[in-house]
């Protein structure tokens, strides 16, 4: 009983050190959750999760020699850095049309299609980020190891807790913000765009600088 709860503490502790710091996932939730409400912001965080525990997952399986090839390397970063691009001008796009519409007389748009694009935008951005693979295959097992001792065994209870890390955050996160957007005015959201592509963009950036000293 103390092993799995104490592997379910060391999921929930990789968990909460994958998702809270600020970065392009949680800069689309803030947005997306002003604009739609909880679930827009909530089910792109989900995505997010899914794509942590994935990699706890290969990260416990020895999968971090594969993601150091140069192919799968260079495919993340390619596609990290075009992905961060396009969301960061839609985001500074976004902030023009806030100051032309009323965002509190329209409805949020809860239809399958658009849960199921805020779902894949979170798991692409989370997936194709090089700051989230370095943090599973470079940093995990440099600072605390294999994340699980015995694979057949600890995995599940860690991937457990890893959920439970990253579920919890994306939830609170999506919580406040939706409750602070009952308040919202288009100078807000515009702020919010604003903020949002700048920041995505100096991802990209740093991304791009990171791949052209690898070159070098």
């Amino acid at each position: 009983m103390t092993a799995t709860i104490s592997l379910i503490a060391k999921g929930i502790g990789l968990g909460l050190a994958a998702a809270v710091p600020i970065g392009p996932v949680n800069v689309q939730i803030a947005r997306r959750t002003l604009r739609g409400g909880f679930w827009s912001g909530f089910v792109l965080g989900c995505g997010a999760v899914t794509a942590d525990v994935v990699y706890a997952i290969l990260s416990s399986v020895g999968f971090g020699k594969a993601a150091g090839l140069p192919a799968v390397e260079w495919s993340v970063r390619i596609a990290g850095t075009a992905l961060l691009t396009y969301l960061g001008v839609l985001c500074l796009r976004g902030e023009r049309e806030a100051f032309r519409s009323d965002p509190i007389a329209a409805p949020p748009d809860r239809s399958l299609a658009a849960a199921g694009s805020s779902y894949v935008t979170g798991l692409a951005m989370t997936l194709f980020n090089p700051m989230t693979l370095a943090f599973w295959f470079v940093a995990v097992p440099a600072l605390v190891g294999s994340v699980a001792a015995d694979v057949a065994q600890d995995l599940p209870r860690v991937c457990v807790g890893v959920f439970i890390g990253t579920i919890g955050w994306v939830t609170g996160f999506a919580t406040a913000l939706a409750l602070a957007g009952r308040y919202r005015r288009n100078w807000w959201l515009a702020a919010a765009d604003a903020a949002g592509g700048a920041t995505l963009l100096v991802f990209a950036a740093v991304a791009l600088l990171c791949s052209l000293r690898a070159l070098l």
